[in-house]
């Protein structure tokens, strides 16, 4: 009788011999990067005092390596940054790549650091004239008193014209990662 052979020793005697070609070996070696900053992004996120440790592990890496990684990771960095205060942490952070360094860059990076700023006072003028309707809202059915705290309707779209006036922002520095 004749042994019954397993799927995977089916698949390594028919891909025995294959090798990728140089394309599908870089495309390979980009992926792996590309997941490598976006690990590395999540980290800087999570754990803001690290900056220059991570930023300093990369120097560990080929030259070639490295530039694409930062590269990668200033892009990473440049989508996930989101249109409230939280921005100006982001910020600091691409204020620390080499590509902040060129003055496009720069004048980009302190554009959207007074956006931000000034979006955050913005959208909390908005918020409080909002509160005040809804509290209105509440008063004209009865409800009132000072621990009545109206909740934001779905539809109020506060800070909304800070994450569209960022959009080209972004798109702009996405595109000088590799500066």
């Amino acid at each position: 009788m004749s042994e019954i052979r397993s799927t995977i020793d089916l698949i390594m005697e028919r891909t025995r011999g294959m090798t990728l070609s140089e394309k599908e070996k870089e495309e390979v070696h980009r992926e792996e990067l590309s997941k490598r900053a976006r690990g590395l992004c999540i980290q800087l996120m999570e754990h803001r005092a690290e900056v220059a440790e991570v930023l300093s592990a990369l120097e560990a890496d080929p030259e070639q390596d490295r530039e694409l990684l930062r590269s990668l990771l200033w892009k990473q960095i440049v989508e996930a940054l989101p249109a409230d205060k939280s921005a100006l942490e982001y910020l600091n952070i691409l204020e620390r790549f080499p590509q902040a360094k060129s003055k496009t860059n720069a004048q980009l990076l302190e554009k959207v650091r007074s956006l931000v700023k000034s979006g955050e006072k913005t959208r909390a003028a908005e918020r409080k004239k909002i509160l005040i309707r809804e509290r209105k809202k509440l008063e004209a059915v009865g409800i009132a008193g000072t621990a009545v705290v109206p909740l934001l309707p779905e539809d109020a779209n506060v800070g909304a014209e800070l994450a569209a006036t960022l959009e080209p922002i972004k798109r702009e520095l996405a595109a000088a990662s590799n500066e």
